[in-house]
């Protein structure tokens, strides 16, 4: 069986996930031409020298694993090849970290990431989730298949998106909206 046709296993963070994330995360650096090794990655979470950049994924349980929130990681043959975070803003979710390394991409692995986070919104009586994408990148038509709207501005709840996630939208990202 080759490699694309194995099962995908969706599942949530856990902290035994820590090093399996870090090195999805290297994979993911490694595309946009930043190469670093195994030895970059934080040994445990929270490590103030790990902050500047990667905060959130340094705190994975308090960004993300908390409130309505969640980190999902996907699998295949015990390899992590996507993640997605949802980070409760109090009561909504902003879809962040959405990653599937490209080896795997058109598989319907995204939107497996996706799907799980928008189940658990809905378990968890979260009703909207907004995210940032590049306008016109591959991003865009994937959440409009999804059901994603684009709005002119982050909507009730996420006036303070900003601040939240440490991130702010670069020139050229559009603003999305799910309505579950």
């Amino acid at each position: 069986m080759s490699e694309s046709k194995l099962p995908i296993v969706i599942q949530p963070y856990t902290s035994a996930h820590w090093l399996a994330m870090w090195r999805l995360h290297l994979a993911q650096l490694a595309e946009h031409g930043i190469h670093l090794t195994d030895d970059a990655i934080p040994t445990v979470p929270g490590l103030p020298e790990h902050d500047r950049y990667e905060w959130d994924l340094n705190h994975i349980d308090e960004v993300y694993c908390r409130g309505g929130g969640g980190f999902w990681l996907a699998w295949q043959h015990e390899e992590p090849v996507g993640c997605v975070g949802g980070q409760d803003l109090g009561g909504v979710i902003e879809l962040r970290r959405m990653y599937v390394r490209a080896t795997h991409r058109r598989q319907g692995i995204g939107a497996l990431l996706v799907q799980a986070l928008i189940v658990h919104c809905r378990t968890q009586g979260i009703n909207t989730v907004e995210l940032w994408t590049d306008e016109g990148g591959m991003g865009q038509p994937f959440y409009e298949q999804l059901g994603f709207q684009q709005v002119q501005r982050p909507g009730p709840g996420f006036e303070g998106v900003n601040q939240a996630t440490r991130r702010y939208p670069k020139p050229g990202e559009i603003r999305m909206q799910l309505k579950l």
